[in-house]
């Protein structure tokens, strides 16, 4: 907790590699370090084709991202979220320069808006043998008050007994899930047991970046392609657990 703890040791010229997890089950989380940038190299533990230096991390429920930051702007620095009353209230940590002393800085940087296609290689990936379309939406205030989410107008019951599959696959096919949100809720979005390529974001097609975790955001729509290599059930909801205790999940089968 900032403010608390030892702080992060550098010396002036290292390059010091961050791998970085958000492990709130709710929260979207960012970071930032004054006066540096973060050369992201892999994101959920795969390199990406066009690593790219950033001033800020965005990480969904569950992103990791692994980044490479020189140190080439001394002093004593809070490296820590974007947003004041959560850093305020700890979200963050020291680092600390040989040789410097004082109060820990923080400075917010410029505006900067998070882009996955930014680390991504030109062109359009490979072609899906079959493609699932997905409508992501929320009847508000449905359940008890909280607000009830669907798939395909399909709510994943949370009853504690074993659902179907609602998708079923065939081993060794690639599939493409073209996912809309109609909702106006950031989402980030799991696959169990694969891992998957972006292939369009916004409408606009990509290749290259290889995740289990996407962050679809309001009104959006993207695509991913997995192959089917993992026989067995495999679970694909949101991972705010919010979302996914009231129904955003479903299930895809295959032997």
């Amino acid at each position: 907790m900032l403010g608390h703890g030892e702080p992060i040791r550098v010396k002036q010229g290292e390059r010091v590699l961050f791998h970085v997890l958000n492990g709130s089950a709710t929260e979207i989380r960012s970071l930032a370090l004054p006066g540096h940038t973060f050369h992201v190299l892999a994101l959920d533990g795969n390199s990406v084709p066009h690593p790219a230096r950033v001033p800020v991390l965005w990480l969904g429920t569950a992103e990791r991202i692994s980044a490479m930051v020189e140190m080439n702007h001394p002093g004593i620095w809070i490296m820590g979220d974007l947003d004041n009353d959560d850093r305020r209230h700890g979200m963050g940590i020291v680092v600390e320069y040989a040789g410097r002393s004082g109060k820990p800085e923080w400075v917010a940087p410029a505006p900067y808006r998070w882009n996955y296609m930014q680390f991504a290689k030109p062109g359009v990936a490979l072609a899906a043998d079959e493609t699932f379309e997905m409508t992501f939406a929320k009847d508000n205030a449905a359940e008890e008050g909280f607000n009830l989410w669907t798939i395909n107008s399909v709510s994943y019951p949370m009853t504690g007994e074993m659902t179907p599959a609602a998708f079923r696959l065939q081993q060794g096919r690639r599939y493409r899930i073209h996912m809309h949100n109609a909702s106006d809720d950031l989402h980030p979005i799991h696959l169990h047991r694969h891992s998957f390529e972006l292939t369009s974001l916004g409408g606009k097609p990509t290749s290259g970046v290889i995740k289990d975790v996407v962050m679809l955001a309001g009104y959006q729509e993207a695509e991913i392609d997995f192959v089917a290599d993992n026989p067995g059930l495999t679970l694909f909801h949101c991972h705010q657990q919010l979302h996914m205790d009231y129904g955003f999940m479903t299930l895809f089968d295959y032997k």
